[in-house]
C-alpha cells in the first residue's frame, strides 16, 4: 500500500528522490566521459610525443595548434614560442608564397600525402640555418573544422648519402671515360678538351660552365692553354701563355681572372678562391712530385665548397697526370726515334766523307790554286778572267762544304775542357760586329752569371757561329740581335741556356722540323749549304744538350740551346 501511495504521489506531485538519483547518474556519466576524454587526450599526447618525427598540427588558416618535443629539437624553438604562430616561421622565405597556396588547396580537398614524394623541401631553424626535410601530410575533422597534421623528418644525412653515391658514380663514370679518351688516337689537345667538357657536366659546375686546362712548359716557367670552356676570344688569346713563377701582373690577372696559377705552389692541395660573386677551384696535375699542369673550374654565385667536388677534381687530375705522362713518354720515344734516324744519317754521311774526303780535297785544292794563278795572269775586263774568278769562287765554296761535312766524321772526344759559354759567344760575336754595323743590326747582350760546362771549345764556337750567322742572314736590313745566357732547371737537372733571338722574317711552320736535316736550307743557293744547323745540332747533342726553336713569320726566331751543367 505504502508503495502504491508513494507511487501515486510521485505521479501527481513528482518524486524528488528519483529525480535526485537520475541527476547523480548523469553527473557521474559526464565525469566518466570527461575522464575518458582526458585519458584519450593524454594517450594521444603521449603518442605524439613518442613519435620519432617532428609533429605539427595546424588549423585552417595555417596557425600552429600543437607540436611535439621533436619540433623543439629540430627547429630550436620552445613550444610556447610556436603556439598560435603561422607555420611559415619554420620555412625559408622563398617558399612561403607557394606554401600559402598549397595549404589552402590541401584543406579544401584534404588527402594523405606520404613522405618521399620527390619534392625538394627545406626547413628553417631559429638560428637561420636551412636543412632539407621530408614531410608527410594527413588530416582530421573536429566538428566542421578540418585540421592538418604534418610529420617532418630531417633528411640531411640521407641527402648527403644520396649526394655521395651520385658523386661517386659521377667520379667513377668520369674516370672510366677519361681512360677511354686516353686510348683514342687523337691529339693531346683534343683529349684534354673532351676531359674538360666532362668536368663541366658535373651538376655543381655546369651552372657557370667555365673552365680551363693548362700544361707546364719551358722548364716550369710557362703555362700553356690546352683546353678551354666558356672563354671569350679575347680571353683565349691573352691568356694562352701565362708566366708561372713570376705571377700575373694586374692587367693580365684581370683579363685572366678565372685562372689561378698559384695553386702549383702547393702540389698536394686543391685551392678554392673567391673573387667577387664567383669562386673557382684550382687542381694541380702532378706526376710524382713533378707539376704537369692544372685544372681551373669556376663556380657560380652562392656556391658552397664541398669536399666531394674536390675529390672529383683530384680524381680527374690524377687520371690526367697519367694521360699526360704517357703522351709525353710517347713523344719522347718518337723524338728518340727521330734522333736515331738523324744519327744514322750523320753516321752514313761520316762514313762517306771519310772515304772520299782526301780524294776530293786534293783535286779541289789544285783547281782553286790554278784558277787563282789564272786570275793573276789574265788581263782585266776579259771574259777569261771572269770565268777564272767564278771557278775560284766555286772551288772555295766546295772547300767550305767539305770542311763542314768533315765535322760529321771527326771524333774529338778526348779534347774536353771547362768552357764558358758567355766567353765563346763574345768571341763569335767579334766576327759579326762589322756586318751587323753595315746592316744596321743592333746587338743586345744579357749574360747572366752561369757555371762552366765541359766540352770542346772549337766545336762549340762553330755551333754558335752557325746560329749567329743564320740570325744575321734572316735580317735583310736593320733589326735586333739578342744574345743571352741563364740557368734553367728541368726536373732535377740544371742547364746553361743560350738564347739567340732575331727579328728577321722567321721560319715557316712546315719547315721547323726540317731545319736540322743535312743539306736542307731556305737561303739562296750561293749563301747556304744546308749544313750549318745540322752541325750545330750534332755538336749540341754530342755535349748532352738540346735545342728549342720558336719562330713566327714576320716577327722573328728564337733558338734556345741548353747545355747540361753536369754531363750525363
Amino acid at each position: 500500500m505504502r508503495f502504491g501511495i508513494m507511487s501515486e504521489q510521485c505521479t501527481i506531485n513528482g518524486c524528488p528522490t528519483k529525480k535526485m538519483e537520475t541527476g547523480q547518474i548523469r553527473n557521474a556519466e559526464t565525469v566518466a566521459v570527461a575522464e575518458e576524454m582526458r585519458q584519450l587526450i593524454s594517450q594521444y599526447d603521449k603518442l605524439i610525443e613518442s613519435l620519432p618525427d617532428a609533429i605539427i598540427i595546424i588549423d585552417r588558416v595555417g596557425r600552429i595548434v600543437k607540436v611535439n618535443g621533436q619540433i623543439e629539437k629540430l627547429f630550436g624553438y620552445r613550444r610556447e614560442e610556436l603556439q598560435g604562430r603561422n607555420l611559415e616561421i619554420l620555412m625559408p622565405a622563398r617558399f612561403r608564397a607557394r606554401h600559402r597556396k598549397n595549404v589552402s588547396e590541401f584543406l579544401d580537398q584534404p588527402r594523405i600525402r606520404p613522405m618521399g614524394t620527390g619534392l625538394e623541401l627545406f626547413g628553417l631553424r631559429r638560428d637561420g640555418t636551412e636543412f632539407p626535410v621530408d614531410i608527410s601530410l594527413s588530416f582530421f575533422k573536429a566538428g566542421d573544422e578540418v585540421a592538418a597534421m604534418a610529420a617532418i623528418r630531417d633528411v640531411t644525412e640521407r641527402k648527403k648519402i644520396e649526394r655521395d653515391l651520385d658523386l661517386n658514380y659521377q667520379i667513377q663514370k668520369a674516370i672510366s671515360t677519361v681512360l677511354k679518351i686516353s686510348l683514342e688516337p687523337v691529339l693531346l689537345e683534343e683529349q684534354l678538351s673532351k676531359v674538360l667538357d666532362l668536368i663541366i657536366t658535373l651538376p655543381s659546375f655546369e651552372t657557370n660552365a667555365q673552365g680551363s686546362i693548362y700544361l707546364v712548359e719551358g722548364g716550369d716557367r710557362t703555362l700553356v692553354l690546352m683546353a678551354m670552356h666558356g672563354f671569350s676570344v679575347s680571353q683565349a688569346a691573352s691568356c694562352h701563355y701565362l708566366p708561372l713563377r713570376e705571377g700575373l701582373d694586374s692587367a693580365l690577372a684581370l683579363a685572366c681572372r678565372i685562372i689561378s696559377p698559384n695553386c702549383l705552389d702547393e702540389l698536394d692541395e686543391i685551392q678554392y678562391a673567391k673573387a667577387g660573386n664567383t669562386a673557382q677551384y684550382c687542381a694541380p696535375i702532378v706526376f710524382g712530385k713533378r707539376p704537369l699542369g692544372l685544372i681551373n673550374v669556376a663556380v657560380g654565385e652562392g656556391h658552397q665548397r664541398i669536399p666531394e667536388e674536390e675529390e672529383f677534381l683530384a680524381a680527374i687530375a690524377n687520371s690526367l697526370a697519367s694521360l699526360i705522362e704517357r703522351h709525353q713518354t710517347e713523344t719522347d720515344k718518337n723524338q728518340l726515334r727521330e734522333q736515331l734516324a738523324e744519327a744514322e744519317k750523320f753516321a752514313a754521311l761520316g762514313r762517306i766523307t771519310a772515304n772520299v774526303s782526301h780524294t776530293i780535297k786534293n783535286p779541289l785544292t789544285a783547281i782553286g790554286g790554278f784558277a787563282n794563278r789564272l786570275m793573276d795572269k789574265l788581263p782585266e775586263g776579259t771574259k777569261e778572267k771572269r770565268y777564272a774568278g767564278l771557278i775560284f769562287m766555286e772551288a772555295v765554296r766546295l772547300e767550305n762544304v767539305l770542311q763542314n761535312v768533315l765535322l760529321f766524321s771527326r771524333h774529338d772526344a778526348n779534347r774536353q775542357e771547362d768552357c764558358s759559354i758567355p766567353e765563346i759567344v763574345e768571341k763569335a760575336l767579334v766576327m759579326y760586329e762589322e756586318i751587323c754595323s753595315e746592316k744596321l743590326i743592333s746587338i743586345n747582350k744579357d749574360f747572366k752569371n752561369v757555371p762552366l760546362i765541359t766540352g770542346n771549345k772549337e766545336q762549340l764556337l762553330q755551333a754558335i757561329e752557325n746560329l749567329l750567322s743564320n740570325a744575321i742572314d734572316a735580317m735583310v736590313q736593320s733589326g735586333s740581335l739578342t744574345v743571352a745566357t741563364d740557368v734553367e732547371r728541368k726536373g732535377e737537372s740544371s742547364f746553361v741556356r743560350l738564347t739567340i733571338r732575331d727579328t728577321g722574317y722567321g721560319i715557316e711552320a712546315e719547315n721547323i722540323k726540317k731545319i736540322f736535316e743535312p743539306f736542307f736550307t731556305t737561303k739562296l743557293l750561293l749563301k747556304g749549304t744546308g749544313l750549318g744547323l745540322s752541325i750545330t745540332k750534332k755538336v749540341v747533342d754530342d755535349h748532352g744538350g738540346f735545342i728549342r726553336v720558336d719562330s713566327r713569320v714576320g716577327i722573328g726566331t728564337t733558338f734556345d740551346v741548353l747545355f747540361p751543367i753536369k754531363r750525363p
